[in-house]
């Protein structure tokens, strides 16, 4: 099938004779040299050997539920707008790409040219999200990029202005509110202040009442979801009683952490801090009496650390705290700091309640389990050394 079309679009780009659609008007000529079709074309015909050559190579003996793999379904899951962005780009590149396998049959070399730039840019973009999690970044890209092709599109080629309206509603789903807005009321200005565009006054004006209102809704769209996603995101990472967060963000922040010391060949350090005869608060005056001292450590340490630095319940009276761009040399001085402030301020039925704290810092080629396998050995050390006190972990 693929051969096929490939044969097709060679005849035609040899020929350059346009299909014989009813209505259809002469293709412009002279767009681009012959010698320029003729790249478009092996640019177009490179690209689908390589998709053939992937297909051939990651299905070979393989189902498709292997092919596509759960690792990314469940990032598709867990990052919302890493899966609008995904489906947002692959619809668009598949759509655009049409079209622009459409105008080079029909000799319009240069609106293909264009539509192949665009295809392109976004797919890229979307490998960048991929690859970097910076999918916000990502779609921000994507929608000035888009704003700025169809502007190309209404004033250069002369296509219709209904493109705009589609994409308003992509603008307000890829882009963060600070871009989106502001590329929405740039669009809407400049396609209305020409007259050329349409028809008549009356046309100029409902085009302007319809855009508006498809903004707005886009927006407070846009908004509530991204509203009620925090919120949930906010309930599955955070600990309800001591508002730190919890075993399941630990355990993605931790590996974004180390993921970005290796790119960016930083330190960094994890501290495992554990209450000091903490059952005994439980045993003699009750869970209330525990919960109470757990939410006032969590307190202390929440105003201790650092702005860059992340606070966890790891579970029970185990908390870990993470603290980037912390040097070897830089972990005995942040934990003096922060036991002195848990020694001088925290306090339980019987007084004073102290800490036990295991740190240990990150490693060239270090998994996160291997980390926090260091900093728990760390803890146990100054626990069976008398506890209210920190070890570093040195191997």
């Amino acid at each position: 099938m693929i051969k096929r079309i490939l044969d097709h679009l060679k005849q035609k780009a040899e020929t350059n004779e346009p299909d014989p659609l009813p209505g259809s008007r002469a293709p412009p000529r002279g767009w681009l040299p012959g010698h320029s079709r003729a790249l478009l074309l092996a640019v177009i015909h490179a690209s689908m050997l390589s998709l053939m050559a992937m297909a051939n190579k990651n299905s070979a003996g393989r189902g498709a539920s292997a092919f596509i793999g759960t690792g990314l379904i469940q990032r598709l899951k867990s990052d919302t707008h890493l899966a609008i962005l995904s489906i947002f780009n692959s619809v668009a590149s598949l759509a655009i790409g049409s079209f622009a396998v459409y105008r080079l049959t029909q000799g319009e070399i240069g609106v293909a040219f264009f539509d192949a730039l665009l295809v392109a840019a976004m797919l890229g973009s979307l490998v960048y999200a991929w690859k970097t999690g910076r999918s916000v970044l990502a779609g921000n890209l994507v929608a000035t990029l888009l704003a700025a092709g169809v502007l190309f599109l209404i004033f250069v080629l002369k296509l219709s202005y209904l493109w705009l309206l589609s994409l308003m509603i992509g603008i307000f789903l890829l882009a963060s509110g600070s871009v989106s807005i502001p590329l929405s009321l740039l669009l809407i200005v400049a396609v209305s202040s020409v007259p050329e565009v349409f028809a008549d006054h009356v046309e100029r004006f409902t085009f302007l009442a319809v855009s508006v209102q498809i903004a707005v809704f886009s927006f407070v769209f846009s908004w509530q979801t991204r509203h009620q996603h925090r919120l949930l995101d906010d309930m599955a990472n955070r600990d309800p009683l001591t508002g730190a967060s919890n075993r399941r963000a630990l355990r993605r922040d931790i590996k974004a952490c180390v993921d970005a010391v290796r790119i960016g060949r930083e330190c960094a350090a994890l501290a495992m801090i554990d209450l000091d005869y903490f059952k005994r608060i439980n045993d003699r005056h009750g869970h209330d009496a525990g919960d109470r001292v757990l939410v006032a450590l969590a307190e202390i340490v929440g105003g201790t650390m650092r702005a860059g630095d992340s606070f966890y319940r790891y579970g029970g009276e185990e908390f870990v705290l993470v603290m980037p761009s912390t040097s070897p040399e830089g972990i005995a001085p942040a934990l003096e700091k922060l036991q002195q402030a848990i020694r001088t301020r925290l306090r339980g039925p019987d007084g004073a309640v102290t800490v036990s704290i295991g740190a240990a810092g990150l490693k060239p080629a270090e998994d996160p389990s291997e980390w926090l396998s260091r900093a728990d050995r760390a803890l146990y050390a100054a626990k069976s050394g008398g506890r209210d006190r920190f070890c570093i972990d040195q191997d």
